[in-house]
């Protein structure tokens, strides 16, 4: 058996094994069993041959010896609708629809999430027009909300919780595979969410409960539309998360929303001042909001955001407001007064990350260069952070002028680091590249450099 671990690589790809039978999986990855090893999860089969979703689907259901009948029956669903799954049908753009699949076939959930810009924009048409409420019309068994008598689909407090865990699912899956990976999941779920809340019969106690879940489905969606270097889209859905949360009146949603934005604001378009003044502004207005309704993680992390704003915008200028911020964010962290909720991700190794990035800012590199290693060690479940981490402390170390050593530790986990699907993560590594061009003669820096050649 192939075990992946062993050869350095990590979640974002499984090998082919010669053998039926054989399961291999990745290491590190939270929940699941062994995966089927011929099953590729990065959307290529050997060849390179491209894959959809319905295929994995079909491939992992095939190799367990069920048939879609009895893949029907655990999922609710019959033999013609797994059948229209396991062709691509607009359905499996569908975090829910995805999750009980995983379930079902007891693998993670991230193996079934297939992104590739060769699949037709077709497909996401397709899902929206399936039926009159996405893929709870066309899975009749199992879909979020039911009819009334007027034929509308009523909503009820149990779908908007089933939306906000769809929501931290995305979350999930960025920290597992990156962003490239997701925004047509999460594109998809917001349009559903957005249908139902112009469509669908609520209470207005559950229409509150819902635009604030639709406002944190947005951000998400933001965020991994950030994460695959897609800017534009990225604010859009920020400004409207942001319009959400104020229509709900959720402190918490808008200061999530304002503390995305002004991490996209700070490099929009290169990074102009106009840019860098309204990210400290977003920034420290997330900041505000969260010490008001937040529980420690979310005011730590939006005081996480205020530091790196400053510590973008000028960190010689913003040196005492930076360390300030950063306290701020540790006290935070530390304290026990209120409750988050769970879509807020911050674990102290990413603390230690950002930590280290803001005293990268402010030209301490030996302490910097400490924080991301604590990083690095922490964040070993979550490929897409530790690989940012890796990213980061190659370029502090570059910044520090021990470049050689700065290209060992890229070079030494250069397979790691391109197997997380983030162009957000790629241009940090690019910018690294044309920074050490100019050593090439360094033995480590020509390694590094013949590693991308070849990538």
């Amino acid at each position: 058996m192939l075990d992946i671990g062993e050869t350095g690589e990590i979640f974002g790809k499984l090998y082919i094994v010669e053998g039926a039978g054989e399961f291999c999986c990745p290491a590190g990855v939270p929940g699941g069993s062994p995966v089927p090893a011929d099953v590729r999860i990065n959307g290529e089969w050997g060849g390179g041959m491209h894959v959809t979703t319905g295929e994995v689907i079909r491939r992992i259901r095939k190799s367990l010896g069920m048939t879609q009948s009895e893949l029907g029956v655990l999922l609710g669903y019959t033999q013609s609708v797994v059948s229209q799954l396991e062709h691509n049908s607009g359905a499996v753009h569908d975090v829910r629809v995805l999750r009980r699949i995983a379930t079902a076939l007891r693998v993670p959930l991230a193996i079934l999430v297939v992104e590739s810009d060769e699949e037709a924009d077709v497909d996401r048409r397709n899902f929206l027009r399936a039926g009159a409420f996405g893929a709870g019309a066309v899975l009749a068994a199992g879909g979020v909300g039911r009819a009334s008598a007027s034929g509308s689909m009523q909503i009820g407090a149990a779908d908007v919780v089933e939306i906000v865990a769809g929501t931290n699912q995305i979350h999930e899956l960025d920290l597992l595979v990156g962003g490239d990976r997701l925004c047509r999941v999460a594109a998809n779920e917001v349009r559903y969410v957005e249908h139902l809340l112009d469509n669908a019969v609520y209470s207005g106690e559950v229409g509150s409960a819902l635009t604030s879940a639709a406002a944190e489905m947005m951000t998400a969606a933001g965020w991994v539309h950030y994460d695959a270097g897609r800017p534009v889209e990225a604010r859009r859905y920020y400004a409207d998360a942001a319009q959400a949360a104020t229509a709900a009146d959720d402190g918490i949603a808008a200061a999530h929303a304002l503390g995305n934005s002004s991490v996209l604001l700070s490099e929009w378009q290169g990074g102009t001042p106009a840019g860098m003044r309204q990210a400290v502004q977003y920034a420290q207005s997330a900041s505000r909001v969260a010490m008001g309704c937040g529980g420690p993680k979310l005011r730590a992390l939006m005081a996480i955001r205020e530091a790196d704003a400053l510590g973008m915008q000028d960190p010689g200028g913003n040196k005492s407001a930076v360390t300030d911020a950063l306290n701020r964010a540790h006290r935070a962290y530390e304290s026990s007064r209120g409750s988050d909720p769970d879509w807020v991700y911050l674990p102290r190794a990413m603390l230690n990350g950002m930590t280290g990035l803001m005293q990268m800012y402010l030209g301490e590199h030996e302490a910097a260069s400490k924080q991301m290693r604590v990083a690095i060690d922490g964040s070993a479940a979550w490929p897409r952070e530790q690989a940012e981490w890796r990213v980061q402390l190659g370029r502090n170390l570059v910044a520090s002028g021990a470049i050689a050593e700065g290209c060992h530790v890229l070079g030494e986990n250069f397979g790691g680091i391109k197997q997380v699907a983030s162009t957000w993560i790629q241009q940090k590594l690019d910018a690294v590249v044309a920074d050490v061009r100019p050593h090439a003669k360094v033995p480590e820096v020509r390694e590094f450099l013949g590693l991308v050649a070849a990538s």
